[in-house]
């Protein structure tokens, strides 16, 4: 679900547009709704929306000047500019940002859902993951495939909805803009499966295109699917052509389905293949079989999602040891490969701060042995990493919260810091799990901790400031060329401007 930010200064416009429109219906979460662009800039910072839908015209920061400040952080925002001017120069300073929706007032419910809607196809246009090797949770080929891999064992293996998908993988994936093709090959033998498969790999790549699909193979078909190519997928037909030529012995027939988005792709191939008792996931040539695993698979997740949560010391231990004994309970060893792999891109989705590059290797690992016991053993000692036990003394700090509070003061001049951006690009974790215990340990958003660092910084410095050099220290404490702004966020936190502190504190001076 995208998340999206409303800011305007008039009450009734804001709070309407909250209540009018059935966000839910356009997957949308509205995640704040703020007065002006000082408090809409603070709850960027916070609840880093995907869209922001912003007047153009508030106090203390106009939209203009909260468009420029967040476009400066390279964070992949939609904004949808809301204007009663109509006045050209602002949509052109508008389109200098990249802005391309804005809506003249007064405007009515449709015109802003058109708006959204256009704003959401871009955001999955531009979303790095498109191209997953692009994401450095995500870097490689090896982790490209598991990603498609990993969502259709859970699919096949447990009781869970299809449409409680999305939120797991919606960082890494569109389910609901990008159109997709769903490709049977019916009437095909088990003992030709994997040649057929290596042959639709050659096929695909004498088109240029080299994504990993994970197959699924039940009762004489094989099915497969992918997202559609920039330039479309007119050469399909021909793969059946192709097959028919290059496996004479088997009379297989090829058919191509399309749809509007991967989630009802997904549902179809879940109502037709669940029927069957025996279902084998490929990936690449190789099979794993989905039997009776819908509780392991199920418990499994459910434990791990416990040990993310978990904040006391002994039920974190007792959480580890039930999933020590649960995996070591799997005698299949391709299943046990899977259920690894699947913890692994679970840890790294929820809060494992274990570089992308090792947690790759340990796949590699896992897929190179022949020892269910293997995999376990070295496994149990990534544990403690991978699920990192609660913090028991009030007075510590997890390690990442503490790097982030680190890097914060270190680069307190850096107009574009926040925390998105430290958790994606420093500690390359999820930003929903740091964002919660960021609150959890330190007691205040992070918005409210890097201004409250700003203002103690900017007060230091003043003291020793002529009013007339105030934009310097606007620069030193990040705050940027806009001195404006950095004497709004000053006299929030102060009560006073930075020149009435200045001659406050020469007042004092003198005094004494």
């Amino acid at each position: 679900m995208l998340r999206l930010l409303i800011a305007d200064d008039e009450k009734i416009i804001r709070e309407t547009m909250c209540s009018i429109i059935d966000w839910k219906s356009l997957n949308i979460e509205v995640v704040g709704v703020c007065k002006n662009g000082l408090e809409a800039y603070d709850a960027i910072l916070d609840e880093y929306p995907d869209i922001v839908l912003t007047d153009i015209n508030m106090p203390k920061l106009s939209g203009l000047e909260l468009i420029q400040k967040i476009t400066q952080n390279r964070d992949n925002i939609q904004f949808i500019i809301l204007s009663g001017y109509h006045d050209f120069s602002y949509a052109r300073e508008a389109m200098r940002y990249g802005i391309k929706h804005y809506i003249l007032k007064p405007c009515n419910e449709q015109e802003i859902i058109e708006a959204v809607q256009d704003a959401i196809k871009e955001h999955y246009r531009q979303l790095p993951s498109q191209n997953i090797g692009q994401n450095p949770l995500f870097s490689g080929e090896y982790l490209q495939k598991n990603l498609m891999y990993n969502i259709l064992l859970q699919l096949l293996s447990s009781d869970l909805p299809t449409e409680k998908l999305p939120p797991l993988y919606e960082s890494y994936l569109d389910f609901y803009h990008t159109p997709y093709h769903l490709c049977y090959v019916f009437f095909l033998e088990e003992v030709f499966v994997s040649s057929c498969i290596s042959l639709i790999q050659s096929f695909f790549k004498s088109y240029g295109i080299t994504a990993s699909f994970a197959y699924i193979y039940v009762k004489n078909t094989l099915v497969f699917f992918f997202a559609e190519p920039p330039e479309g997928a007119s050469f399909l037909p021909e793969l059946g052509s192709f097959l028919e030529e290059k496996m004479p012995q088997t009379p297989c027939s090829f058919l191509e389905e399309t749809y509007d988005a991967l989630l009802p792709l997904l549902e179809t191939l879940r109502r037709k293949v669940k029927r069957y008792e025996t279902i084998y996931l490929y990936s690449g040539t190789h099979p794993i079989t989905i039997c009776n695993y819908n509780y392991v698979f199920q418990k499994t997740l459910e434990i791990s999602d416990c040990l993310a949560k978990e904040t006391e010391e002994t039920a974190h231990k007792n959480l580890l040891e039930e999933l020590k004994q649960l995996l070591l309970s799997v005698k299949d060893l391709d299943f046990l490969r899977s259920l690894v792999n699947s913890l692994l891109l679970r840890a790294m989705q929820t809060f494992t701060s274990l570089p992308a590059a090792e947690l790759t290797n340990f796949m590699k690992f896992a897929a190179s042995v022949s020892s269910n016991q293997e995999i376990c053993d070295f496994l149990f000692e990534k544990l403690e990493v991978l699920y990192p036990a609660p913090v028991i003394s009030g007075g510590n700090l997890k390690p990442f919260i503490q790097e982030i509070l680190d890097y914060t003061n270190e680069h307190i001049g850096d107009c574009n810091l926040t925390l998105k951006w430290i958790v994606e690009n420093q500690l390359f974790m999820n930003v929903d799990y740091v964002s919660r215990q960021f609150v959890l340990q330190t007691g205040i958003k992070f918005s409210a901790y890097l201004n409250e660092l700003r203002i103690k910084k900017a007060k230091q410095l003043l003291i020793n400031c002529d009013a007339e050099k105030i934009y310097t220290i606007a620069e030193q404490v990040g705050c940027g060329n806009n001195p404006q702004y950095f004497s709004h966020l000053f006299k929030k936190y102060t009560k006073m401007t930075p020149k009435e502190y200045i001659q406050k504190m020469k007042g004092e001076e003198g005094a004494s």
